[in-house]
This record gives C-alpha cells, sequence and structure tokens, in this order.
C-alpha cells in the first residue's frame, strides 16, 4: 500500500504562521514605514521652510501619500514637530548620560556635558533655529521641551547638589543658560570659537559668574 506524506500546507502552522498573522504583521510594517516617511519628510521641510511655512499637506505630498493619510497618525504639524523635537532630546539625554558617567572626576563630566550640548547644538542647527524662533506653534513646544529637560537634569543631579541649593531652581537656571546661550551660538558659531565656547560654559557652571 503506498503511504501518502502529510503535505507541506497541513504542516506549515507548525513550522510558520497562520496567513491572518502574517497579513497583520505586513500591515504592522506598512504602517511603520508610512510613519517614518512623513516624519522624515517633515524634518526636512521644517529645516528649510521653518514650522511656519510648512503644511500638513506640504509633508503628505513630500512622503508620497495623500493628504488625508496624514492625520492617521499625527493630529497636526504641531504634533509631528513635537515628537521630532522630543526624539532629538531623547538622543541627547543618552548622549549626555554616557559621556558624563564616562568621567569620575565633577570637572571633566561637566566639561563632557558642555561638550555634548555644544556637539549637539551644531549638528541640529536647524531644529535650534526653529524650536527657539518667534513662530507661535513652536514656542509651545519649546516651553515643553526644555521643561523635559530641566526635570531631567533636577533628577539627575539630586544627589549632586549641596544642601543650600534647591535641585530645581539649579536645572532651571542651567538649562534656561544652555537654551539661550547654545541658540545664539548656532546662529554664526564664528562669532566664538567653539572650544572658547565649552570653557567658558564649563567655568560659569563650576564658578558662578563672580570673578576673582
Amino acid at each position: 500500500m503506498t503511504v501518502t506524506p502529510p503535505s507541506s500546507a497541513a504542516g506549515s502552522g507548525d513550522a510558520g504562521d497562520a496567513p491572518g498573522d502574517a497579513r497583520s504583521r505586513a500591515a504592522a510594517r506598512s504602517r511603520a514605514a508610512t510613519r517614518a516617511r512623513l516624519l522624515d519628510s517633515a524634518r526636512l521641510l521644517f529645516a528649510s521652510q521653518g514650522l511656519h511655512g510648512v503644511t500638513t499637506h506640504d509633508i503628505a505630498a513630500q512622503a508620497g501619500v495623500a493628504a488625508g493619510t496624514f492625520y492617521l497618525y499625527f493630529k497636526d504639524k504641531r504634533e509631528i514637530f513635537r515628537e521630532i523635537a522630543s526624539s532629538t532630546l531623547s538622543g541627547l539625554k543618552d548622549r549626555i548620560g554616557a559621556s558624563a558617567n564616562a568621567e569620575t572626576e565633577p570637572e571633566q563630566a561637566v566639561r563632557a556635558m558642555a561638550t555634548a550640548l555644544t556637539d549637539f547644538a551644531l549638528e541640529n542647527r536647524e531644529l535650534m533655529r526653529i524650536l527657539f524662533s518667534s513662530d507661535g506653534d513652536a514656542a509651545a513646544v519649546e516651553s515643553d521641551i526644555l521643561d523635559d529637560f530641566a526635570a531631567w537634569i533636577d533628577e539627575s543631579r539630586q544627589r549632586e547638589v549641596p544642601g543650600d541649593v534647591d535641585a530645581a531652581v539649579l536645572s532651571q537656571a542651567l538649562v534656561g543658560m544652555w537654551a539661550r546661550v547654545l541658540k545664539w551660538w548656532v546662529e554664526d558659531p564664528e562669532r566664538v570659537p567653539r572650544e572658547a565656547l565649552i570653557s567658558t560654559l564649563c567655568r560659569i557652571q563650576l564658578g558662578g559668574t563672580h570673578l576673582p
């Protein structure tokens, strides 16, 4: 008697996925790819035209999707800008944490942080320009981003702050200084050498503004 081996289709459930699962994953990958294209397109347009000069239709067209598709992923252009800014800030936190944690001496840790901030600002000049512009939409995002950064600094420095110094006030002061100075510098990096900028920020942070 001839024995017929089991068909590959009958055994595919053990080795592979059900058709419905495969379709769901394919759809999820497609959605993720579309979302990534929208973010990339927004970054490109914001950098060249600013937040005010870009519409959601512009972003959708740049990404190669229908105008209505944008709203399946983001509420408006402020929301997508906020995500871009938040994602960039997250990268900055990782960079600062890695560089500062690699140093054991306070002076070196401060210098590592100032260097990371300066290089970040230079690498993200267009984002800095938009974030700290007079654009009303950007201003709301700027406030949230700086508050988030200050809270992160506050939390990370709780154990380092002397008892007579309020950590929240210190973090707000540092973030305010960094934001203003770096925004001013990236407008024209030729106005002050990079090394002079880093050294001065370190001097102020370590010794304050009172000069002997």
